[in-house]
């Protein structure tokens, strides 16, 4: 009796679709604010109730990483002039493009890798950290049209 249901099992398992089990609900941080409502009627019942907070875009993370590209870019450029010293206190006045980029690498992405930190930004202090970043790259970026235009080139 074993063996014949096990063989009709293998016979008709072929037919049998596989059970996609997966849920993927839609997440939306703005839902108690849509449904208000249902969202006062789970606070009524005692259901806990999770705070949802917005991720950070992709444009947003591709503009920081621009910016960081930008940042060594012009950094480094504007080093090859004799009148222009970097100023960061972690550098010397002169550092090599390795150690620029060493030195922002080994600062940056730990505080991002450990514990998946990145998927926990919030899009308000990456919009803040892009600004930051882009008056660092203008103000670079100044200072190397004025060195082109009145220093001499050391490297």
């Amino acid at each position: 009796m074993k063996t014949a249901i096990i063989l009709l099992l293998l016979l008709f398992s072929s037919f049998i679709k596989p059970l996609d089990l997966t849920y993927n609900p839609p997440l939306d941080p703005y839902f108690c604010d849509k449904n208000t409502e249902l969202c006062n009627n789970l606070k009524l019942k005692n259901y806990p109730v999770f705070e949802m907070t917005p991720r950070a875009t992709n444009g947003q993370w591709i503009t920081f990483w621009t910016f960081q590209l930008l940042d060594v870019y012009s950094t480094s450029r504007a080093l090859k002039y004799d009148c222009v010293k970097e100023i960061n206190p972690l550098y010397t006045e002169y550092p090599s493009d390795f150690r620029i980029v060493a030195t922002k690498s080994f600062l940056i992405l730990p505080g991002l890798l450990y514990d998946d930190y990145w998927t926990q930004v919030a899009p308000a202090e990456l919009n803040n950290t892009n600004m930051l970043y882009s008056i660092i790259v203008a103000n670079n970026f100044r200072l190397l049209n004025q060195a082109k235009q009145e220093c001499n080139k050391i490297r």
